[in-house]
């Protein structure tokens, strides 16, 4: 690939980064700019993100470059519609990196790619599984998650109802050859079960545990709207909410962190809708079909190679087990 990245190996940005200083000059309006330093940060099954320590005329700032990788996922947006979705979250008071700069061509370093303000703090799950209080932190995930559904949708971002919402993993669904029985027996009682369409508002569609920054108990940022649309604000309460994204602790109802009951009531004090049970099942058997054929797309991306490989084969070893939380799912109702 033109910008280094190599199936199978670890990511890197271009040997000469001499045009993408000259790129930073011009937004930055500088007389000379310097990537001093540029570090892979962790985690990103899809995406990559750099940390950058530029010298922007003798004074340095710390950004982070987002790319997409050589093998991107069906519902991932293009850079320039994820940073117009960051921006306005941004200018919403959503707790987000703030997105500064986004290039959509390919001849800066191969590829498109957005910068944002670097967010300290830690996103690992496991930290926060074992945390034995995250009350503070449910709170400002459900207020969070409330501001983002108030936000109006930009334009552009097309509103999708529940029944397109199915059809978006039937069409996934039809380019595998062999679906799992679990898997097919949910998407056909997801198109029994479908909803009425509700109100449309934004949606992040990757809003779980792991994908926000925190510092002690403070929330610092959402990250990865990658997948972020218009939609049924249930489909963002039940992915959070869904057994798969609990890790060791199924009991905790709410990502893992806690009662389910604690997130939804700081999500309703923040002018959130009340969440509607049936609507929150049918959207938590769509939130296990939904990543299990995204697991399954992950498996597909190691087979060819693509980084990080072992992260993708676990994605693809969870199939089995999310096939058979399936069928209890649909057969408890």
């Amino acid at each position: 690939m033109p910008d280094g990245h190599v199936s199978g190996r670890t990511p890197c940005l271009p040997s000469d980064l001499t045009p993408l200083e000259r790129w930073f000059s011009e937004r930055f309006e500088a007389a000379q700019v310097k990537v001093r330093q540029a570090e892979l940060l962790p985690g990103g099954a899809v995406q990559r993100n750099w940390r950058l320590t530029l010298d922007v005329d003798g004074e340095s700032h710390v950004v982070v470059l987002r790319v997409g990788p050589d093998m991107p996922l069906p519902e991932s947006r293009t850079k320039d519609q994820e940073f117009a979705i960051l921006r306005d979250a941004h200018a919403a008071g959503v707790p987000v990196a703030e997105p500064l700069f986004v290039e959509v061509s390919e001849n800066i370093i191969g590829r498109a790619f957005l910068i944002s303000a670097f967010c300290g703090g830690d996103a690992d799950r496991q930290k926060l599984f074992t945390r034995a209080d995250n009350q503070q932190l449910l709170s400002e995930l459900g207020a969070s998650l409330a501001q983002v559904h108030q936000m109006t949708v930009p334009a552009g971002v097309p509103s999708e109802t529940p029944i397109g919402r199915v059809d978006t993993l039937q069409s996934w669904a039809g380019d595998i050859n062999h679906l799992p029985p679990g898997i097919q027996t949910g998407l056909d009682w997801l198109a029994c079960h479908v909803p009425e369409p509700g109100r449309s508002t934004l949606v992040h569609r990757d809003f779980r545990t792991g994908n926000f920054m925190v510092r002690g108990d403070q929330l610092v940022a959402l990250l990865d709207w990658e997948f972020a649309g218009a939609g049924d604000c249930h489909e963002d309460i039940a992915w959070f909410c869904a057994a798969c994204w609990r890790g060791e602790n199924p009991s905790r109802e709410a990502g893992g962190l806690g009662p389910r009951e604690e997130f939804y009531r700081a999500y309703v004090a923040a002018g959130g809708d009340v969440p509607d049970p049936l609507r929150i099942h049918f959207w938590e058997v769509f939130a296990h079909v939904r990543w299990s054929l995204i697991a399954m797309q992950q498996a597909s991306r190691a087979e060819a190679g693509e980084y990080p490989v072992w992260e993708l084969e676990e994605a693809g070893n969870r199939v089995p087990g999310l096939s058979e939380v399936i069928l209890k799912m649909v057969n408890s109702v």
